[in-house]
């Protein structure tokens, strides 16, 4: 009898989101992957939101041909333009980053003062703020564009002198903020931890939205049961994660799928670092 696998669709406008595939591939081990990096488009920041909405449906519609059971729009920029548009749209469930960063922040934050960086379109958009006071009304949030990030690490260079200065603008903004906590609002920006880390004050904790948006994809799909299902059929195991419920298994051997409306040899060089594991031949796949 051939068996089923959970298989998980994601896209950015580039390597960002290989941040959150790698936490796909950390919490589901199992799990296929189907992704697609609009690098040949990026970045998506300095768009309309009628450009991005558009780019957003071509990409979502490209790996729904690839039988997948959920979406991850892992980009903020087009999760905060298109996903209340999309969210609806498909026989599966399409989830974004920015509501799972809002709860992780509200829980860390220790003195309700928060720090959001992101796109220019993001922060313009105020999707973290309002989702963030959705959940906290008290909690202040100060955002903060960096427009050069997302492209800097596209070119690969997160640790260069480039980003050090850009940096050192940018965040001088929470020299005397008082934040205690400081969310990465673009999936790129985990890439530029250490240069982050070394331009805010010392002891704010930051959160990468990544881990708690794979839970989220995990619930979701627990809930229609996706997920549970592939796993009973796919192995006998009884895998459980720390709070009893059943997690992916190990036992087959995952497909990992990768296209680029870029370079893909670009791709597949600094995708492999990001992702954790060599990406294999990147496929070259333009949508217009």
């Amino acid at each position: 009898m051939t068996t089923a696998s959970t298989t998980i669709g994601l896209f950015d406008s580039g390597f960002g989101g290989l941040t959150v595939a790698r936490e796909v591939r950390r919490q589901m081990p199992s799990a296929n992957i189907e992704y697609y990096g609009d690098s040949g488009r990026a970045p998506y920041g300095p768009r309309t939101r009628e450009e991005i909405v558009r780019m957003t449906r071509q990409c979502v519609d490209f790996l729904a041909t690839k039988n997948v059971d959920l979406i991850i729009i892992a980009c903020n920029t087009a999760t905060a333009a298109a996903l209340d548009e999309l969210s609806g749209a498909y026989s599966f469930p399409v989830i974004g980053v920015i509501g799972a960063g809002a709860e992780a922040a509200v829980a860390t934050t220790r003195n309700n003062k928060v720090g959001v960086i992101a796109t220019q379109f993001t922060i313009e958009s105020e999707a973290h703020k309002n989702a963030i006071q959705k959940l906290h009304p008290e909690i202040n949030v100060i955002g903060k564009a960096c427009p050069s990030f997302s492209p800097l690490v596209e070119a690969g260079k997160a640790e260069s002198p480039e980003a050090e200065r850009d940096a050192k603008e940018y965040l001088s903004v929470y020299k005397d903020s008082g934040i205690d906590t400081l969310v990465f609002g673009c999936t790129h920006y985990p890439l530029l931890h250490d240069v982050v880390r070394r331009n805010v004050p010392s002891g704010v904790t930051f959160v990468d939205p990544a881990v708690e948006t794979v839970k989220q994809a995990r619930a979701v799909l627990s809930e229609r049961r996706t997920l549970t299902a592939a796993h009973k059929q796919a192995c006998s195991c009884s895998g459980k994660d720390e709070h009893g419920q059943h997690t992916e298994c190990s036992c087959k051997a995952p497909t990992y799928n990768f296209y680029t409306s870029g370079d893909p040899i670009h791709f597949e060089r600094f995708g492999s670092q990001f992702f954790g594991v060599p990406t294999g031949r990147v496929k070259k796949v333009t949508l217009e």
